[in-house]
């Protein structure tokens, strides 16, 4: 939690830098007019990426949606569900979760035609544990976990949506005897598509 609280400071005070920005970049060829084209209202999308727990046999793909809403040209909330399965100790361990994501985002240069941005945020996951082979005499387990993740990405306008892609890291703590020699701690690479409504 130490370092979810100093990476947590850090990303606040880079956020903070974006309030002081007056930068407009306009490209007549692309129609980019700034955080104008970079949808100002609620937007609706699909998220796609990878994801790989620090002791998972290998990553793995995920899919799910989001819902951004915009608070300020710097700030905006986003929700988030996704679905994914992970393998560990050699496949015997097989955990299936459905992160559900709130986060908040700070665009530091909001009227840039590619808009980098920083996020923080929490996680709820209900996450279902099934063992088999060595373990095959431990009963399936139902958890709901909770976890913070921080991270930073960037977001262009493409056509009538915008584009992001973000890198995550999540901190996540196993709530599971049998777990407790793994590391659910997790790197997550964000693809998402929106579309404002």
């Amino acid at each position: 939690m130490t370092r979810f609280l100093t990476a947590l400071a850090m990303v606040t005070a880079m956020g903070s830098v974006a309030w002081a920005q007056d930068v407009k970049f306009e490209d007549p060829k692309l129609n980019f007019t700034g955080a104008e084209s970079l949808a100002p209202g609620p937007e609706f999308g699909l998220r796609a990426g990878y994801i790989k727990p620090r002791d998972a046999d290998d990553g793995t793909w995920f899919g799910g949606v989001q819902v951004r809403v915009p608070l300020t040209p710097v700030l905006a909330i986003e929700g988030s569900i996704e679905f994914h399965s992970s393998e560990f100790a050699d496949g015997d361990i097989e955990v299936v979760q459905w992160p559900v994501q709130a986060s908040l985002l700070v665009f530091l240069m909001p009227d840039a035609p590619v808009c980098p941005y920083v996020l923080a945020g929490l996680g709820w996951y209900y996450t279902t544990t099934d063992f088999s082979g060595s373990l095959s005499g431990v009963d399936s387990e139902t958890d709901s976990l909770v976890g913070a993740h921080i991270g930073f990405g960037a977001k262009f306008a493409l056509g009538g949506a915008t584009a992001s892609a973000d890198l995550r890291y999540i901190f996540l703590e196993p709530d599971n005897d049998n777990l407790d020699d793994e590391d659910f701690d997790t790197i997550q690479l964000v693809l998402s598509l929106s579309f404002p409504f």
